[in-house]
């Protein structure tokens, strides 16, 4: 730290005790008689002057800049060109770095492009065959509805006494009877004689003859088994579940295209979409170029080098800004458009000019330490010696909280305190000490701002002191 800044706090030490010793003759203020001074006892004086007074905020600060950003290609790849070094200027738009392997990032992006064309197409043909879609919906409940029909009915005539009517049950018992009758003519003539072809094939005919009429007169009387029971029904309880959903996707697009195809045809198209504009911006950054006019701060690579994510980081060293800290106590002396004096560490002879450009609204909190934290900018046109400065160097700083050019000025050991800031001072007129109000500006640990009731040249007292 400087000697300037040394010296500046122990004025402010000093202050601190003078102020405290006027607090305490605050039992004099009000009691002392303008009519007389005890014996033994002389008046402190001094004269009121004009001059500069300044309220100074004292803290810490680090350069830093306000505009870097670090930068890499959109995927992970090699590096082809690296066309920067540590220290360079650059322009916006100037080319940094190119990555490798390109063709398959083109590769990438007409994919995505097909992809995007055929999720169009898929979209364009929903509208397109939305008619056709809803004729086809009516066409497959008929259909559905027909084979309903089908189902019950068989289920139907399948139920013991409603396999046949009176008459064919009349007639199959009729057959049934006559291939009996046949039967046993055939087998008698079998029987008379076993060797006679025609014989044997009048017998099998007969005996088919007889088994047909058999098993049909027992279906026409019978009843279906469990399991053919169970079969029926399923198929029934399956024909109205298809009726039932094809009805409902009549009803999804009778007045237009289907609600949850349509959404999801939308979303495959806006996907496709989003995964083509990644694929474009990693194609676009494959090669790397400069955003802003800057100074490269870090190149962590080298030509032929994978790399993923950043390893360029350029910033903006036009403009130089200080971040910087203030005890807590002198919050009521820092806002923006305050102006600011800085002593650098490294430059510890030369006093650079800056104002405020923003404060934090909450204090920051380090190690248990509470601080006011602002953001200075340096005023570089004004410094000679800007180009030296470095990011990360530490400095002091002063805020000027307050500034008083050519001002009456008045000793704080002068003021009485009356009540909340309401002031009086005893002012010499013709040897005799008289209270008069004054009206205060700034003040600091030694002067106050006289904005009324005193004139430069006047005499107050500061205090007693005894003679021997």
């Amino acid at each position: 730290m400087s000697e300037w800044i040394k010296n500046r706090k122990w004025l402010v030490i000093f202050g601190a005790l003078v102020l405290l010793g006027a607090a305490g003759f605050a039992t004099y203020k009000l009691a002392f008689s303008t009519n007389e001074v005890e014996s033994g006892e002389e008046l402190q004086t001094a004269r009121i002057r004009r001059g500069d007074l300044i309220l100074y905020a004292s803290g810490s600060g680090t350069l830093i800049t306000m505009n870097e950003v670090a930068l890499g290609f959109g995927t992970s790849g090699s590096i082809a060109e690296l066309n920067v070094q540590l220290g360079d200027s650059v322009a916006a738009g100037d080319t940094l770095a190119v990555q490798g392997d390109q063709d398959e990032l083109e590769a990438v992006v007409a994919s995505d492009e097909l992809a995007v064309l055929n999720a169009e197409q898929s979209l364009e043909n929903l509208y397109s065959q939305a008619e056709l879609v809803a004729a086809q919906a009516q066409l497959d409940l008929a259909n559905a509805r027909d084979a309903l029909r089908d189902a019950e009915y068989d289920y139907s005539v399948n139920q013991q006494g409603n396999r046949a009517s009176e008459a064919t049950l009349e007639a199959a018992e009729a057959e049934l009877t006559l291939a009996e009758e046949a039967l046993d003519r055939a087998r008698q003539q079998l029987d008379a004689d076993p060797d006679n072809a025609l014989s044997q094939l009048n017998y099998a005919n007969a005996e088919k003859r007889y088994n047909t009429a058999l098993w049909n007169w027992n279906w026409y009387t019978g009843s279906p088994s469990d399991i053919e029971q169970a079969q029926l029904e399923a198929q029934v309880a399956l024909a109205r579940a298809i009726v039932a959903q094809k009805e409902n996707d009549l009803e999804k697009v009778k007045d237009g295209l289907d609600p949850l195809t349509l959404r999801q045809a939308e979303l495959e198209l806006a996907n496709a979409r989003a995964k083509l504009a990644i694929s474009r911006q990693n194609l676009a950054e494959a090669a790397i170029t400069a955003p802003f006019d800057g100074t490269i701060m870090a190149v962590n690579a080298e030509v032929g080098d994978q790399v993923t994510g950043p390893f360029i980081t350029i910033a903006d060293l036009s403009q130089r800004y200080l971040e910087i800290f203030l005890d807590e106590t002198d919050m009521a002396l820092i806002e923006p458009g305050y102006e600011v004096e800085v002593i650098f560490d490294a430059l510890p002879e030369r006093i650079f000019a800056g104002h405020v450009i923003s404060v934090d609204p909450s204090l920051y909190e380090t190690n248990q330490i509470t601080a006011v934290r602002a953001i200075v900018q340096l005023d570089l046109n004004t410094n000679k010696d800007a180009e030296r400065l470095m990011i990360g160097m530490n400095a002091a700083v002063d805020v000027i909280g307050g500034r008083a050019e050519g001002a009456v000025l008045v000793p704080v050991e002068a003021l009485r305190e009356l009540g909340p800031e309401e002031y009086a001072v005893f002012v010499l007129e013709d040897n005799q000490p008289l209270l008069r109000a004054v009206e205060l500006g700034i003040m600091d640990y030694s002067y106050a701002e006289a904005l009324s009731g005193l004139e430069a040249g006047e005499i107050v007292t500061t205090g007693i002191v005894e003679t021997q």
